[in-house]
């Protein structure tokens, strides 16, 4: 129904219009007129007009009253997004609202938008701890979203609105899917319903990356962050083809000046005439104003112009909101330690609070990256679960590294051929002397190195994707639509990340390296695949171990 709604600002509006011209206006296009204004109200929620609240409460009870179901839970997820702002409560009670409407009218995209929004920071009270249940569903909503057929202005929506919870919980590679999902999602060019979706993805697939880069630049990461400087410039190109507000577009630049900082650009002259153009008061819930003044600091300080860094990162500790940009704030703070340093003229040996807090990072860093891994798990799991629910997840599990077993393996390829999914890349790895392993640290060391290469492994795969234990020391992974030069890429840092383990955690002297061979091909030639990759593991065995080597066909023709 979605793709085909017309404009419109809302039933009581056209109603208006029908009696004042004693003109009929067609039932249908009124009702689809009220679905659109529903969204239209949810994103002028997040920057709060006048009047928003009692009209989503009008658009509900005629919703109610004209028994018009796609209304009303549009309408219950427009008066989520206005609950937001006001109370934790409020916000709960909402989402719980839309959450049994949309049971109720087994409406699986507005299912997923409702388990996504409970999974939010929101409705666990400002506690960023994430219980099991609220990790839950978000894996359930995502996994609904892979086989919904809904109207896609709720599909994208739903993808928003998960790839936001994800974003909470620093898990920006599968929000950054979410989003790039959502955006194919719409037609092109965008219908006018668009603008009432799209800009809110834009917006905050763009503030991501900033996010993302904040926490890269403290990590001392500076190819991480030129790479997601490059993701924000593509972007940031769709921003004036979906309608966006224009605070929004305000508030975007300022972001793209504090990335474009982080990625080495001298933009300081840039962001001040921005500060003097800006009224801050026009941007509530956002602090453009504060990410102006950190591009400044970051800026200057790598020009050695310490003096205005310094001035420039208090303004901007004294103007970011820590609790709404709580990763830009947490990198002022960092700028404004080292500038501290640089004052002691110790550059060598930073203060003991700055090296406590780069270990804190560097902990929660871990702790999130085991998270990834974790997730990418449960929602393999999840999805086996809701395709296979006579038969029980562990009959398709590794018991040992809970990477799918070869039945669940065979349930994937099942999965992938009724999603008519065309080329595959198979990698198929093994542990380089892994016996050796065993007689020297034994078993239970060497159980724990699987347990480790399975979590590796997990970080490593897409939610497209799946991860398998064959047996033994050997593990598949399948990527699902990546052509060749995708899968050596992924191939080799999955090889850099097993060497890089700190397996001496596990036992002094322990060090472990894998070695992968694989092919590219057609889903249907899967046989084929199995036997090229396994030739390529053989050959990456006799060219020396720890290391990748391609059966592909596409590599073979260009005579790699």
């Amino acid at each position: 129904m979605a793709g085909g709604v017309m404009e419109a600002s809302g039933v009581s509006q056209a109603g208006a219009v029908e009696r004042r011209l004693g003109l009929t206006v067609d039932a249908t296009a009124v009702r689809e007129a009220a679905y659109v204004r529903a969204f239209e109200l949810a994103m002028d929620a997040q920057t709060p007009h006048p009047g928003t609240v009692k009209e989503i409460a009008a658009l509900l009870e005629e919703g109610l009253a004209r028994d018009w179901p796609e209304v009303v839970r549009a309408a219950m997820f427009a008066d989520a997004a206005a609950s937001k702002g006001r109370c934790h409560g409020a916000f709960r009670d909402a989402v719980q609202r839309l959450l049994s409407r949309a049971e109720t009218d087994a409406a699986p995209a507005m299912i997923a938008v409702a388990l996504a929004l409970r999974a939010t920071r929101d409705v666990a009270d400002g506690d960023s701890r994430f219980g099991a249940g609220a990790d839950g569903d978000l894996v359930r909503a995502s996994v609904i979203l892979e086989s919904s057929d809904g109207p896609v202005i709720e599909r994208i929506s739903a993808h928003n609105s998960c790839a936001m919870a994800y974003g909470e919980r620093w898990l920006w590679e599968i929000a950054d899917e979410q989003y790039a999902v959502a955006m194919k999602l719409a037609p092109d060019p965008p219908p006018p319903w668009a603008r009432f979706v799209l800009p809110a993805v834009v917006y905050n697939r763009a503030e991501m990356q900033v996010s993302w880069a904040c926490i890269l630049r403290q990590l001392g990461d500076e190819t991480g962050v030129r790479e997601r400087w490059q993701v924000w410039q593509e972007v940031i190109t769709a921003a004036p083809k979906v309608g966006m507000p224009a605070s929004w577009q305000i508030e975007l630049r300022a972001l793209g000046t504090l990335i474009g900082a982080l990625a080495r650009e001298d933009i300081a002259d840039d962001a001040r005439a921005q500060l003097e153009a800006l009224d801050p008061s026009g941007h509530p819930g956002a602090s453009p104003e504060g990410w102006l003044q950190l591009a400044i600091a970051v800026a200057d300080q790598r020009e050695g112009r310490l003096e205005t860094a310094h001035h420039a990162v208090e303004h901007a500790l004294a103007t970011i909101d820590c609790h709404q940009s709580g990763d830009a704030y947490d990198l002022a703070l960092c700028i404004a330690a080292e500038l501290e340093s640089v004052e002691r003229e110790d550059t060598r040996h930073p203060a003991a609070a700055m090296r406590y807090a780069r270990r804190q990072l560097a902990l929660r860093w871990s702790y999130r990256s085991a998270a990834h891994g974790s997730v990418l798990g449960r929602i393999e799991s999840e999805r086996l679960r809701r395709e296979h629910d006579v038969v029980t997840q562990q009959a398709h599990l590794d018991d040992l590294t809970a990477l799918l077993n070869r039945r669940g393996f065979a349930r994937y390829l099942e999965s992938i051929a009724r999603q008519s999914i065309g080329t595959i890349s198979l990698l198929v790895a093994d542990l380089d002397r892994f016996k050796r392993v065993n007689d020297r640290f034994g078993h239970q060391v060497g159980d724990m190195v699987l347990i480790s290469v399975g979590q590796v492994l997990h970080a490593h795969v897409r939610p497209a994707d799946c991860a398998v234990r064959l047996g033994g020391d050997e593990f598949a992974i399948v990527l699902a639509s990546a052509p060749p030069d995708i899968a050596r890429r992924r191939a080799e840092a999955l090889i850099d990340a097993v060497r890089r383990h700190p397996w001496h955690e596990l036992a002094p002297g322990l060090s472990i390296t894998i070695s992968v061979g694989f092919a590219s091909g057609a889903t249907a030639d899967f046989e084929e695949l199995t036997e090229r990759a396994d030739r390529a593991l053989y050959s990456a065995k006799r060219q020396g171990r720890n290391r990748v080597v391609s059966d592909s066909a596409h590599e073979r023709a260009r005579g790699s």
